[in-house]
């Protein structure tokens, strides 16, 4: 099991590896932003803090750091034109009563009775999935006795299409060869 001490990134100590991994993902991707953002031009700081807002690409204090310092840089400088969006939080804080927060998840859990319609949610698939698979076997039952080719049958219907002329084509050229022989005996 890793130390806690592993889990302190920027002054934040998180309550598991995973967010504390989380968050020096969120400190080398700042990084990386910070050494190609020229804080001079306020359209690409706006870019960036729009686009990392947006896509919600911060989900820990570490990168939400981040973002207020590029808010606060918008909102100061007297040149920026554009209204700057609040940071959306993802997290709650206010489920939390005792200090520790695992046996509130689990006193709530207990408290809850289990819900009753996920055997109508079960039903409602299933039956959604029956109905599309008998669709999909009468798409199928269609196109193979449908006379016009399709994906499925299309080699075949070209190749009884040629093979249907080929047998004319004989057929005219006997009766040509037949007139030409009676032609011939006339003469």
């Amino acid at each position: 099991m890793a130390d806690k001490t592993d889990w302190i990134v920027e002054g934040f100590q998180f309550g598991t590896e995973q967010d504390a991994n989380l968050a020096k993902n969120e400190k080398l991707r700042v990084e990386r932003l910070e050494e190609r953002l020229d804080y001079q031009s306020p359209e690409m700081v706006y870019a960036v803090y729009k686009k990392a807002v947006e896509n919600r690409v911060f989900k820990t204090p570490v990168g939400y750091e981040f973002l207020k310092k590029l808010q606060r840089i918008l909102k100061e400088n007297p040149d920026f034109e554009y209204e700057v969006e609040e940071i959306p939080i993802q997290g709650v804080y206010s489920l939390r009563e005792s200090a520790n927060p695992t046996v509130e998840r689990i006193k709530a859990s207990q408290k809850k009775p289990k819900p009753a319609k996920k055997t109508v949610g079960l039903r409602a698939s299933l039956f959604i999935n029956v109905v599309l698979m008998l669709l999909i076997a009468l798409m199928f039952y269609i196109s193979m006795t449908s006379t016009n080719p399709t994906a499925l049958n299309y080699e075949r219907a070209v190749q009884n299409k040629y093979a249907e002329w080929e047998r004319e084509l004989s057929e005219r050229e006997s009766a040509v060869r037949e007139k030409e022989r009676e032609l011939l005996l006339e003469e």
